[in-house]
Parts: structure tokens; sequence; C-alpha cells
């Protein structure tokens, strides 16, 4: 059985290729790169479609090292059979770190601070009109209650936030079921980490950032066209709005990440990145390779 790589993330060197190529060589034939071959890996600006398919049609098996999927075509690849996985366990924990930084970030107002102290202000006298907010006690929304969003959930109720879930998969039973509307009418922050599809495209647009309460803070780590970024940014510098917290955009580079307010953070897709991510994928890799290939049920499969 044959594996090709398609592709290599920016931030992957020539050494971690190499090691990954190694570990996976115990388990597979090494393909060349962007060859045929039962298992095709590829990351997520390698589109996989029709196209791409006829260029593999020894295709059993397609492996995405990211945790969203919507570059692969997987109606197309279920269609014909062939297994479709990813690795959200990669990058899992560095998302949650992240994420749980953008909510404190946002409901404390750190912002404002920062801004005043660069200003020359001393401003503890205006805390009462900032109105931080903690954890502890907070209502914070997760939309997408998965491999990730559930990592958030567990931090979360760790330091006492109450917290609304939306998944139609399944809710942990000690999360509040709620709308996306009734998280942005009623919670201090909503949280996005659902995956991108028809559905959930532009999930909070216009009209619902209208709707939302004016202190709401707004995280987005997942996909970007979740949510209308532009939006968002507009709705804050309008008061409409208590904080946003950007890492992904509908279009990347975001040509607005010059967009400057206290209360808005922008951050260019860098929540799942950390010192040891190519060795967690290469183990991702080795793990649904390995598993694959003695007949077992692969992990995190689409």
């Amino acid at each position: 059985m044959r594996l090709s790589r398609w592709g290599r993330s920016p931030y992957e060197t020539n050494d971690d290729m190499a090691l990954e190529a190694e570990t996976l060589g115990a388990l597979v034939e090494i393909a060349p790169e962007g060859s045929d071959a039962e298992i095709v890996v590829v990351h997520s600006k390698i589109p996989m479609g029709p196209e791409e398919h006829s260029r593999a049609p020894s295709l059993r098996l397609l492996l995405t090292t990211t945790s969203g999927v919507d570059h692969i075509d997987r109606a197309h690849f279920a269609a014909r059979g062939v297994q479709v996985a990813r690795l959200p366990e990669a990058r899992r924990d560095a998302v949650v770190d992240a994420t749980i930084g953008m909510l404190i970030w946002g409901l404390r107002r750190m912002g404002e601070h920062q801004a005043a102290a660069q200003r020359g202000e001393w401003v503890r006298s205006q805390l009462p009109a900032l109105a931080p907010v903690g954890l502890r006690g907070a209502k914070i929304g997760v939309v997408g209650c998965g491999v990730i969003g559930g990592g958030v959930i567990n931090v979360l109720e760790a330091l006492g936030s109450e917290v609304w879930g939306v998944d139609p998969r399944g809710l942990p039973a000690s999360v509040t079921e709620a709308s996306v509307d009734e998280m942005l009418g009623h919670c201090d922050a909503v949280s996005l980490h659902c995956d991108l599809n028809p559905s959930s495209r532009m999930l909070i647009d216009q009209a619902r950032l209208a709707a939302a309460h004016p202190g709401l803070v707004v995280v987005n780590t997942a996909r970007g066209p979740l949510l209308d970024a532009q939006a968002a940014a507009d709705a804050v510098a309008g008061g409409r709005l208590g904080a946003l917290c950007l890492d992904v955009f509908p279009i990347e580079p975001w040509p607005n990440m010059a967009f400057h307010h206290p209360r808005v953070m922008l951050t260019p897709h860098a929540a799942g990145f950390h010192a040891g991510l190519a060795e967690s994928i290469r183990e991702g890799l080795k793990g649904a390779v390995s598993a694959f290939v003695s007949g077992r049920t692969v992990p995190h499969g689409c």
C-alpha cells in the first residue's frame, strides 16, 4: 500500500518531512509527492475534488492534516467509497489556549486598559464603567462542541463558567442547549468551533449581529466564513458589540488587518500553531495510517 503527501504547510521543514516519511514508511510504501496512491495526505491549501481524484484513481483514504475539511468535496469521495479523515487533536490544545485567552481579553476589556496605558492614562477610576467580566459565573456560548469545542468547554467549566452550547451531533450533559440567537441575546460571550458547510456559512451575519446585546464578546478561531468579520468589526466600533477576537477570516490574508480598535483583537490564523505541531501531525498520521492498514476504524473520520 502506498502513501503520497500532496504539498506541505509553510512551517513544515525538510527535517519534518523526512521524519514523517521515516515514521510512515514503517507502515506503508512512501510514493513521490503528488503521485497516485491508496493513501493521500493533504493540508488546507490543497483542494480535493473530482479533478484531483482523477490524478489518484487508487485512492482509498484521504487524510487532511487540519481540523477543518472545507477544502475537501466530501460528497464526491463518499459516493466513491473513499474514506476522509482529519487530525483535530494535533491543534486542539493550542486552539483551546488561544480561545480562552481571547475570551479573557475580551471579557476583561484588557484592550482598553492597554490602549489607555499607551496614552499614558491611569484609568483605574473608570473600571466600573468598563464593567470587566470574569469567567467564573459568566455565560459562554459554544457553537460546535466536537474535539476542539469540547476542549474549550472542559476548561470553561473548570473555571466556573456556565456553558451554553449548540451542536447537531449532541452536547455534553453539563451544557445548556441553546440556539445561536439565544446565545447572542443572553451570553456574555460566544465562541465559534463548528465546521464550515452550507448551513454554517455566515452563521453570524449582519442581521444577527444587530440583534446581539451590546456587551457581547465574539470569538472565532474556527473558520472565517462562519462570521461576517467586517460587520462584526463595525459593530464594535459603533458600540453595538462588546469585543471581537478573530484568528480566521472570510478572505486570508484579510484585506482589513490594519483595522484598529481597543476592543478588537486580530491574529493571522495562528491559534492552532505550537512548537510541537509537526510532531503532533506525524503522530496523528501514524495513528490513522496504522488503523487503516490493519482494518480498524480510522480516528476522526468525516
